[in-house]
């Protein structure tokens, strides 16, 4: 799991690698224009690169990303943060308020402390556990984990 996020990660940067100059490597630059030394009194003019005014030079610059070009990695970065991390949490949120919604008097739950207890009295943010005969805790009705299908058996001391 850990090496697939990873590999999403990176996958924005080496798209983003593939417009750079790295992958320039097609065009060729010009080479200088050639003086024979016997004849100094008349230079020599191989190429048609040598005829170009003074401020001209004989590469041509690298072109740089577009605006799309640089976008596209981060809303690459985005959409895998969206189905990696916001989605599976807004999800986890849905199912706690259906879970605390649908609480009832006499359910056995699990408290996010772990504590276990059946449900004596509930109102709007609190819930009123029963964990042992004549002892009741007040708790938030938020803190409520999951609802235990079926009975759970004390656990005897062995002292």
């Amino acid at each position: 799991m850990k090496k697939s996020f990873v590999l999403l990660m990176l996958l924005p940067v080496l798209i983003s690698f593939q417009g750079s100059s790295f992958a320039q490597d097609s065009q060729g630059v010009s080479a200088p224009s050639v003086v024979a030394p016997a004849q100094p009194a008349a230079p020599v003019q191989t190429n048609a690169s040598s005829q170009a005014p003074a401020g001209a030079s004989a590469a041509p610059a690298p072109q740089q990303p577009g605006m799309l070009g640089m976008a596209v990695p981060f809303l690459i970065m985005l959409g895998v943060m969206y189905f990696l991390m916001i989605r599976p949490q807004q999800k986890r949120m849905k199912e706690h308020q259906s879970l605390m919604s649908s609480l009832q008097n006499g359910d056995e739950v699990v408290t996010s402390a772990g504590i276990i207890g059946t449900i004596a009295g509930m109102s709007d943010k609190v819930v009123t556990l029963e964990v042992s005969k004549n002892v009741q805790l007040k708790i938030l009705k938020s803190q409520v984990n999951q609802v235990v299908k079926g009975p759970i058996k004390d656990i005897q001391p062995t002292a």
